[in-house]
């Protein structure tokens, strides 16, 4: 078994706080996706060391394949004191992989114990606003511009690693160092696209709300600046979005809409007046013009200016119907101080521009 330390240069600032953080990013390579008929060859992991002061990328090679526990032990100390574990769809196959050998060589695994970070599970809702045809690591990372030498995938790496093992061949032994340091220094990279989620979560300050008579103009500042241009449209509105401005434009509704009462048994329905009134006052309405409200028919109409909600942020909430959606809420210049529950429904907003229909995997 071969260990191999190396220093990166030109770390960016969100990977550096990272691993200062005690974040560890990590890949494997396998001579097979099944552990039962594979082994391990290859793992990689970059992390801050404190007591140098430095970022390193450490690989662990194994030129024994006999020596895939010593490999197993070397890797799962190092984890001692590592905080969280940042990968690229490690949780459908590196992590799964690496417990079935430690329960396979009978020894105590450290992976259920250390936070795990999906950059892949994170990422994949937000395939179709960024346009990528596949969410596989390489796309996301040639999406990004990241400089990438390593033009082999996983399945021609295992022919090199056996090629290797027969001849001893140097060269061939750079091949599978170099894929393995670029799948995790390209995670590095894909970092950045985690201010999606963020944004998607949150993770931004309202700057301004502007009622332009048919749309609402909203200013948000994400508190991670977005690293690529995006711009998407819904039935709703509009989104911007690049570094550190997000513009929203949600569109109003004139018309005329339906508040109905929750509680429909205190109410009487008026046909001729196509509302309801509760019983206190349509006790003195003539029987013949009044009927025991339902639940589909028990409301009272306004004609007004409204802007949609995915649910009841704001009340009162009108509709089209009794079962039709979205809600409606009647634009009011007071709805913007409330700030918790303008935040929320903001966000609410935000998802209908993150569609999740992705199908691919790493």
């Amino acid at each position: 078994m071969q260990i191999i330390d190396s220093t990166p240069a030109a770390l960016s600032a969100d990977l550096q706080m990272y691993l200062r953080n005690g974040d560890v990013f990590f890949d494997i390579e396998t001579t097979g996706l099944s552990w039962r008929t594979s082994h391990l060859y290859l793992i990689g992991a970059l992390f801050f060391d404190p007591a140098a002061d430095t970022f390193t990328l450490r690989q662990w090679f194994l030129d024994r394949p006999t020596e895939e526990k010593e490999m197993l032990v070397s890797f799962f100390t190092f984890l001692s004191d590592v905080k969280q574990l940042v990968h690229f769809n490690g949780t459908t196959f590196d992590l799964p992989y690496l417990t079935h050998k430690a329960l396979f060589y009978q020894m105590e695994d450290p992976l259920s114990s250390i936070a795990s970070l999906d950059l892949y599970q994170a990422l994949r809702p937000f395939q179709s606003i960024l346009g990528l045809s596949s969410m596989k690591q390489k796309n996301v990372e040639q999406y990004l511009s990241f400089p990438r030498k390593d033009q082999l995938n996983g399945k021609q790496l295992i022919l090199v690693y056996h090629d290797y093992l027969q001849t001893l061949d140097e060269k061939k032994l750079e091949l599978l160092f170099l894929h393995n340091y670029e799948d995790v220094l390209g995670m590095g990279s894909v970092l950045e696209l985690l201010a999606l989620p963020a944004l998607f979560h949150g993770d931004f300050s309202v700057q301004s709300c502007r009622f332009t008579g048919q749309t609402l103009e909203v200013s948000l500042q994400p508190e991670r600046e977005v690293p690529v241009f995006l711009s998407r449209v819904c039935a709703d509105g509009s989104l911007t979005a690049f570094g550190s401005r997000v513009s929203l434009s949600l569109q109003t509704h004139t018309a005329e809409l339906k508040y109905f009462f929750p509680d429909y048994k205190n109410y009487y329905y008026l046909p001729l007046e196509d509302q309801a009134v509760h019983k206190s006052v349509g006790a003195f309405v003539d029987p013949e013009h009044r009927q025991k409200a339902k639940a589909a028919n028990c409301y009272q109409r306004r004609t007004g200016t409204f802007l949609p909600q995915q649910k009841e942020f704001f009340t009162p909430a009108f509709r089209e119907d009794f079962k039709s959606r979205p809600y409606y809420f009647e634009w009011s210049d007071a709805f913007l101080s409330q700030e918790d529950l303008l935040k929320e429904y903001l966000c609410s907003e935000l998802q209908l521009f993150f569609k999740d229909d992705s199908k691919t995997r790493k």
